[in-house]
């Protein structure tokens, strides 16, 4: 039996070498669950099931809250502020067969996103510089609050592998920006790693592979991740170095991404040599050894960029692929991109 792009996918996730280059594009298929109201629900002003208000603008490439009001005024305070959804109230069945419905679980593996980890949740109910202060503060109540994320998370997560069945879970929680975490490595540990084990616990306890989602440069706490249990990490921009994690950690880790989206894919300047060149630099350096996931995203104002993508990705490919005995099939880009909450929203 000729091997599938699914299971080409899981060798990279068993962190394993591959007969070529998996992709989230092509051997991938991809939601964030429509059941849930969180985050932004449209463009505008709206406001999720936390009661958290978003504000969403079609010229910025993603929602935030609105500033200035708050969902939680006081973390000391925050049990009395908050309330979890009733999620049994909702059409989980109805909404997994709808995303699914065009699935290729066969040949492709299946993957459920879920935005606004713990500390990305306390800094989307309360504002980021409050959420800073409150781990300084008063870092008891952010963190049982953080907790709090969790447990909803874990009741969730129990839903979506009941009605989903994906074979893994993407857990978003930002832990920096572009130069330097957050918060010091001993106050993640104290605060969020004890949340974040339950999580990936919970994940693995339901037989999924979890991969977690951080920007920035988190190179550092890369070895905290594995310690706490993730299978993989995404997007491992290239100020963290891809290469050297991939090297020093490919047996624990599964990297995915570490495409130069900032300095060039999604530079407007940017020419199409120069974004191809700079594709097949990625694609040349990491495939090599496998464990290894080509993510390679484009912001929605570039939608005809993901073309050149994918015809990098195919040139590299065809040939591993004709030579694992697996026919060739060339891929063009489709529109649409499965974190715009906007349009999510709406189907």
């Amino acid at each position: 039996m000729k091997m599938t792009e699914r299971e080409c996918n899981l060798l990279a996730f068993r962190h394993q070498d591959t007969p070529w280059v998996p992709s989230t594009t092509t051997g991938q298929d991809t939601c964030i669950p429509t059941v849930l109201e969180e985050g932004a629900r449209g463009y505008g002003i709206t406001t999720d099931w936390f009661g958290v208000k978003y504000l969403y603008r079609k010229d910025q490439p993603g929602p935030m809250p609105v500033e200035g009001e708050p969902k939680i005024t006081d973390i000391e305070d925050w049990k009395n502020q908050v309330t979890m959804p009733e999620l049994d109230k909702y059409d989980w069945e109805g909404c997994a067969a709808r995303d699914t419905a065009k699935w290729d679980r066969e040949n492709k593996m299946s993957n459920v996103i879920l935005v606004n980890g713990c500390f990305e949740s306390l800094h989307m109910f309360c504002g980021f510089e409050d959420a800073l202060c409150y781990i300084i503060t008063d870092p008891e109540a952010a963190s049982d609050f953080m907790g709090w994320i969790a447990d909803y998370k874990i009741a969730v997560i129990e839903r979506i592998a009941k009605y989903y069945k994906p074979d893994m879970i993407q857990f978003h929680d930002d832990y920096s920006n572009n130069d330097s975490l957050f918060m010091p490595i001993p106050a993640w540990k104290q605060l969020i790693q004890p949340h974040l084990k339950r999580v990936i616990d919970a994940v693995h306890g339901l037989g999924m592979i979890y991969q977690h989602h951080s920007c920035g440069k988190i190179h550092d706490l890369i070895p905290e991740l594995i310690d706490t249990g993730i299978d993989a990490l995404n997007p491992i921009q290239i100020q963290n170095n891809p290469l050297e994690i991939k090297q020093k950690y490919g047996d624990r880790l599964t990297v995915c991404g570490g495409f130069d989206n900032q300095g060039v894919l999604d530079h407007p300047d940017s020419t199409p040599e120069q974004i191809r060149d700079s594709i097949n630099k990625t694609l040349h350096t990491m495939a090599p050894g496998g464990k290894w996931v080509a993510l390679c995203g484009f912001l929605d104002q570039w939608a005809e960029r993901r073309q050149i993508w994918l015809d990098c990705l195919d040139e590299y490919n065809r040939p591993l692929m004709e030579k694992a005995g697996v026919p060739f099939v060339k891929h063009t880009a489709t529109a649409g991109n499965v974190y715009n909450l906007a349009e999510n929203a709406k189907k």
